[in-house]
């Protein structure tokens, strides 16, 4: 029973629309009528402007880091990893947002920090690096998420947790789909237009 509560409070949590809020409130700007018509922290940052898109992350980041950090007190470590699953499914299909909601990775971000701080200051140096080379946030941002969950695996040797690692970078990927078309067709918005 404690479990179940942890997991509907955490979608619950996982589904607070952070880009429409800050979006309308602030800027009188509906994000999901703008550029790639996400809701999440990079689509804030092109429609917005960066210091919209850096807030919208951290906060995408937190609301799903807190579920589990608290989880980890009272449940399982795999229970709490289960925890950050449903804020991740929260914040992909929000229910205060038609489930209409972002693409998992700031979420990802949030349960890999709260699941072990360290490698979630990998996951980030990974990512900036993948962003920096590439010049592409899609492509950083569906690697890094495969590549921190090998490393999760080599520390906890954990089969289990790597397996539902694995699972969510495969369910990232698939909702990056549209990205990996525009990639393909050479489309896709780049870090800096001019390289």
């Amino acid at each position: 029973m404690k479990n179940i509560i942890f997991f509907i409070a955490a979608y619950l949590c996982g589904s607070f629309p952070t880009g429409v809020v800050i979006g309308k409130k602030f800027y009188n700007i509906d994000i999901r009528e703008h550029g790639s018509k996400n809701m999440g922290g990079t689509n804030a940052g092109r429609v917005l402007g960066k210091k919209a898109g850096f807030i919208v992350s951290f906060i995408d980041v937190i609301k799903v880091f807190l579920p589990v950090l608290i989880a980890k007190q009272f449940l399982s470590f795999q229970a709490a990893a289960f925890v950050g699953v449903c804020a991740l499914l929260g914040h992909c299909y929000p229910i205060f947002a038609n489930f209409k909601g972002g693409k998992g990775v700031s979420s990802f971000f949030g349960i890999i920090f709260a699941l072990d701080f360290i490698l979630g200051i990998i996951l980030l140096i990974i990512w900036k690096t993948l962003k920096h080379v590439t010049n592409y946030v899609s492509v950083a941002s569906m690697t890094s998420c495969f590549i921190i969950s090998f490393i999760f695996y080599y520390k906890y040797r954990n089969i289990k947790l790597f397996l539902v690692l694995i699972l969510l970078s495969f369910f990232i990927v698939y909702l990056h789909r549209s990205n990996i078309k525009r990639l393909l067709s050479g489309t896709e918005n780049k870090v800096n237009p001019n390289r």
